[in-house]
C-alpha cells in the first residue's frame, strides 16, 4: 500500500510521523476534523480519491469546500471530475454554490 503526506502529497512510509519532504507533523493531521481532511484530499494524487472527497463534501453540505471547488473548476479539465464537483455544488445548495454551479455550466 502507498502512503502520502496529506500536506505535500508526496509518498511517505506508513510508520513516518513526520513527512521527510515537507516536515509536516502527521499527528496534526490525525486531529483535524473530517471536513478539513476531505478538503486536503482534493489535492490527492489519485483521481478516484479526489472524486470521493468531492462527493463526501457535497454530502456534508460543506460551505468550507466552495473556494476549493472554485480553484478546481479553474484547473481541472476532466469532464467526470467536473461533473462530480457540479453534483456536490447542487447538494450544498446555497447561493454561493449556485453561483459556482452557473460558472461551471458556462465557462468563460
Amino acid at each position: 500500500m502507498t502512503f502520502f503526506c496529506p500536506h505535500c502529497w508526496l509518498e511517505i512510509r506508513e510508520q513516518d510521523r513526520t513527512c521527510s519532504h515537507c516536515c509536516c507533523d502527521l499527528s496534526d493531521y490525525e486531529r483535524l476534523p473530517m471536513e478539513e481532511k476531505l478538503i486536503l484530499s482534493l489535492r490527492h494524487p489519485v483521481r478516484e480519491y479526489r472524486m470521493l472527497a468531492v462527493q463526501l463534501l457535497g454530502d456534508l453540505g460543506s460551505n468550507a469546500a466552495l473556494p476549493h471547488f472554485e480553484t478546481l473548476m479553474k484547473a481541472e479539465r476532466d469532464y467526470f471530475f467536473l461533473r462530480e464537483v457540479l453534483r456536490a455544488l447542487a447538494k450544498i445548495d446555497t447561493p454561493e454554490s449556485q453561483a459556482l454551479m452557473q460558472r461551471l455550466k458556462r465557462p468563460n
